[in-house]
């Protein structure tokens, strides 16, 4: 957005109003921008000089008669005002712009069905929009009460891939569950990895129905100058991927536990089918022992058998 000069100011705002004023001045009223060069009224005025100014910034000044110091009070006011409208409309986009960010994340992460597009997705727009030498996303365990590294965007090495809430500056934002930003990490006690290169960091927690269950970290190896609306954007962007990465994660246990009760019943069906193989053969035998045929080629080997024993017995000597 351009900047506020003085010479805008009149051209475009205050010339009806201005020449009235001056012309009434009891002496010769000048306007002149912050170079000295003439903008209104008298082209050559004595007197006092009086400065515009807005925020520690001289615009311009007004020179001449008495009436000089309220034409530059008047100025000064109406200066500020137009700042204050012109941070306003930049407020106003920046928030538009904002918004629709986010909603085209919302969009894009509604689309994720899988654990890993979430992950890389939210981890991808927040390092693209957050400036830092690298990016990651932690997930709380739940058996064992850690956060786990699942995904690194930028230098891998920096960051450690178990933490504990509570433990260092990562682990206290999931504990306290309130984001944080720490333009100098070396200064922080609760700072640990002291030999990673880490200089300055950003830390949102991903919340889903009041629970952590992430954290989104971007860091920086340089001494930082993060901002609050970074530090809010990134916020955003965690809460916004926190209720993705939770339906991800539920979809998939649930196909996990599926898959379990398949390979189950898969291993019940294969006992089942021995089981029953072995049902046939006994029966398949049954069938055959207690066949007509088979009871009479076992009468006959009985037969021959005693025949066998008889002609073994030793000759009568009477």
């Amino acid at each position: 957005m351009a900047k506020i000069t003085l010479k805008r100011l009149i051209q475009r705002d205050l010339s009806a109003l201005l020449n009235p004023v001056l012309q009434l001045a009891d002496a010769p009223i000048g306007i002149y921008d912050q170079e000295g060069n003439w903008l209104s009224g008298a082209r050559e005025s004595e007197g006092e000089r009086f400065p515009v100014e807005v925020q520690d910034e001289v615009l311009g000044w007004v020179s001449g008669s008495p009436a000089a110091k309220q034409v530059a009070q008047l100025l000064t006011a109406l200066a500020i005002q137009a700042v204050e409208r012109r941070s306003l409309a930049t407020e106003a986009l920046e928030k538009y712009r904002e918004i629709n960010l986010l909603y085209s994340i919302a969009e894009k992460l509604t689309s994720c069905r899988e654990v890993d597009e979430v992950v890389k997705l939210a981890l991808a727009e927040a390092h693209r929009l957050i400036r830092g030498s690298s990016a990651a996303l932690f997930l709380l365990d739940a058996k064992t009460q850690t956060l786990k590294l699942i995904s690194v965007s930028g230098q891998s090495d920096v960051v450690e891939p178990v933490l504990k809430p509570g433990q260092g500056i990562t682990g206290y934002v999931a504990a306290s569950k309130k984001p944080e930003i720490v333009n100098d990490v070396l200064a922080d006690p609760r700072f640990e990895a002291k030999e990673t290169g880490i200089r300055a960091l950003l830390c949102a927690p991903m919340q889903a129905q009041e629970k952590v269950i992430g954290l989104i970290s971007i860091y920086n190896d340089e001494l930082g100058n993060y901002r609050a609306e970074e530090l809010k954007l990134l916020t955003a962007i965690a809460l916004q991927a926190a209720p993705a990465l939770e339906s991800a994660l539920f979809l998939q246990q649930e196909m996990e536990a599926a898959r379990k009760r398949e390979a189950e019943l898969q291993e019940k069906l294969q006992e089942l089918r021995i089981e029953i193989d072995q049902a046939k053969r006994d029966r398949q035998v049954a069938e055959i022992t207690e066949s007509d045929f088979f009871q009479s080629l076992k009468k006959k080997a009985e037969l021959m058998r005693k025949r066998v024993d008889s002609s073994k017995e030793p000759p009568s000597l009477i």
